[in-house]
């Protein structure tokens, strides 16, 4: 059980059971020991330190996690674990990196957001900021009708959100899938409707963050979303439409011009019409 103690100064301390930190340990090892990879492995020895498993504790201690399975993604600010939940059903389990220099690039989509003044110095704060951005990125989105993972919980580093696949394999992303006309309205109107609705754009959009699971298409990695209200909120959104503009057309699939997708789009800073009518 998760057990607290007073500190010298007399705030309350959480110390893990011996037990739990052995099993988050053992799945780490077993994890590193698969990936032959020697450029990973300083990485990934940082994945589970002291505060990561004492927040992945915290959360199975409140129930919105039972255990961790394997790793399904690993990027160079992340990994996402296949986890369950207390009631059996899947769940994302997403651990921001704390050692590693990538969210020092990030910056540009925090600073000038709104929602986020202040920034404080550090990079674990920067990490646990940008898990908390990406959850409230997420939820807005979601209560919006944009199809994206539903989010759960986040607590420092670790984000939990609805596993977007079966029996632990996830989804494919369209870079991975033959795509029609059908996915691409899929996707134009979900870009739509995360501006016009829940007032933000992806800003980091293209077929890698984009599942097509059961004919549906569900977009995901929203750390990097920002408030239209953003000064490169315009620039980001353009960025985004040329890019799956530009997937699909590789594809074979016929695409709408730029001013036409802008036309549909209300105006909060963006002006339509104003690009090349090519995507």
């Amino acid at each position: 059980m998760l057990m607290s103690h007073y500190s010298d100064d007399g705030k309350e301390e959480e110390r893990i059971d011996k037990r739990v930190l052995r099993e988050l340990i053992r799945i780490d090892r077993e994890q590193r020991v698969r990936e032959k990879d020697e450029s990973l492995v300083k990485v990934k020895e940082e994945v589970f330190d002291y505060s990561t498993m004492l927040t992945l504790y915290s959360m199975m201690n409140s129930g919105y996690l039972a255990y961790l399975n394997g790793v399904v993604a690993s990027g160079k600010e992340s990994r996402v674990y296949w986890g369950v939940a207390e009631d059996g059903s899947s769940v994302a389990v997403k651990i921001y990196l704390v050692a590693t220099a990538e969210f020092r690039h990030r910056l540009q989509y925090i600073v000038g957001d709104p929602r986020f003044k202040r920034v404080k110095r550090g990079m674990r704060n920067i990490v646990i900021l940008w898990a908390r951005k990406e959850f409230k990125n997420l939820s807005r989105a979601y209560s919006n009708s944009v199809s994206v993972p539903k989010p759960i919980y986040v607590k420092g580093n670790v984000l939990l959100m609805e596993f977007i696949g079966s029996n632990g394999v996830p989804a494919p992303t369209l870079n991975q899938c033959t795509v029609d006309k059908e996915q691409y309205e899929q996707v134009i109107d979900n870009i739509i409707r995360l501006y016009n609705d829940a007032r933000l754009v992806h800003a980091d959009l293209s077929e890698f963050n984009i599942f097509l699971h059961n004919a549906r298409i569900v977009i995901f990695d929203f750390g990097s979303a920002v408030d239209v209200k953003h000064p490169n909120a315009r620039e980001f959104l353009l960025r985004d439409l040329r890019n799956v503009n530009r997937f699909f057309s590789k594809r074979g699939v016929e695409v709408h011009d730029i001013n036409y997708l802008m036309s549909m789009i209300r105006d909060d800073g963006v002006q339509a019409g104003s690009e090349d009518p090519k995507g």
